[in-house]
């Protein structure tokens, strides 16, 4: 990984960010809502019942969408970029959605690491 990473927790999931990513002051309407920042990075994530459907960005600058299993459920990533801002992104049908934003010069194997590690929490703790 090249740099420290740890386990973070909300409703119900845990995910793995690097440590440079720290929670922001800012909330959601819901409790099961999120956001992290750092090293140039947002990453928000929602599992509250208004959680983005990714499925209204079709039209964005270097669209791409594609499925992959993640924590055994059949998960849409989506991938654009707008205005120098890379959004990789991706919905858990029924559980989340999360969303990296990042510079568009920026490699995206740390977001997409991010995003792959979504689980269900089995107890951990963060760090």
């Amino acid at each position: 990984m090249g740099q420290p990473w740890t386990s973070f927790r909300i409703a119900g999931l845990a995910l793995d960010v690097p440590d440079q990513l720290a929670p922001s002051p800012e909330r959601g309407i819901e409790g099961g809502t999120a956001v992290l920042e750092g090293a140039g990075m947002r990453l928000t994530v929602d599992a509250s019942a208004f959680a983005d459907p990714l499925t209204g960005y079709a039209n964005k600058p270097g669209y791409e969408h594609w499925r992959e299993s993640l924590g055994g459920d059949t998960a849409d990533f989506v991938l654009f970029e707008e205005d120098g801002v890379r959004t990789l992104a991706v919905k858990i049908p029924g559980r989340a959605t999360a969303v990296v934003h990042q510079p568009a010069t920026a490699q995206q194997d740390t977001a997409l690491q991010i995003l792959r590690s979504i689980r269900k929490d089995q107890g951990e703790f963060n760090d």
